[in-house]
């Protein structure tokens, strides 16, 4: 199995560049998911092509089963074109009062891994 580090984000989602901080394992993968699912698509200038499509395909979307299906797979794509991710388990999403939250279960090259979000602002917790 080959190795994956990740750069450890403080309470801010600001990097630590401090020695011994970085992370290995399931846990550098499941950053490397809030990184992919906490950036805009199309906001980071090296490569348009990543990023949860927020504005082009949840926010201001009616509350329908049908949108929150395709809201689903929306974080599904996301987090299925991550590095070292393996799987995508059930991905649980809701929409209420302007708030969209998520939880997914994921399988990586490492381990099980399961995160739990909300936008905007995306606050999460890894486990």
């Amino acid at each position: 199995m080959s190795s994956f580090a990740y750069l450890a984000l403080d309470s801010d989602y600001d990097p630590v560049f401090a020695d011994g901080t970085s992370l290995t394992g399931v846990q550098a993968v499941a950053q490397a998911v809030l990184t992919n699912l906490k950036l805009f698509y199309g906001e980071w200038w090296e490569d348009v092509t990543i990023g949860l499509p927020v504005f082009q395909g949840i926010l201001g979307q009616p509350t329908t089963q049908r949108n929150l299906s395709a809201m689903s797979l929306l974080v599904q794509q996301t987090i299925e074109s991550t590095p070292n991710v393996t799987g995508v388990g059930p991905i649980e999403v809701k929409f209420n009062n302007g708030q969209f939250s998520f939880s997914a279960e994921f399988q990586t090259a490492f381990g099980p891994a399961v995160l739990t979000s909300t936008l905007p602002g995306l606050s999460a917790s890894l486990s």
